[in-house]
This record gives C-alpha cells, sequence and structure tokens, in this order.
C-alpha cells in the first residue's frame, strides 16, 4: 500500500516543464488609492448595520 503512494506521489510530476509558466513582466504601476476617513453619516451606517446584525444573531 505505501509502495503505490509512493509511486502516485513521485509520477505525479514528472518534470518541472509540466509546471505553468510565471507571468514575467507583470509589475504594474498601479497604487491603491489613500484612505478617506467614514463621515459620520458612514458611521451611523455602520453602526447600524451592526446593530441589526448582533440583534439577529441572538
Amino acid at each position: 500500500m505505501l509502495a503505490v503512494l509512493s509511486a502516485i506521489c513521485l509520477s505525479a510530476c514528472k518534470d518541472v516543464s509540466e509546471e505553468p509558466e510565471l507571468n514575467r513582466g507583470y509589475d504594474s504601476n498601479f497604487r491603491v488609492p489613500d484612505p478617506e476617513p467614514m463621515t459620520a453619516e458612514d458611521s451611523a451606517f455602520v453602526a447600524a448595520q451592526q446593530a441589526e446584525y448582533e440583534q439577529n444573531a441572538k
């Protein structure tokens, strides 16, 4: 049994060329925008959503 499992594991990838190629030159100049602070309206919305979740999770 152990010999069969070993043979299967060793024959899974016979050659390194079977693996997908790496994406060369994938670098980009994309920059994630700076975060903005939440407004009072945003904070109230998040608090209402959290309160609704906690009420329904009980």
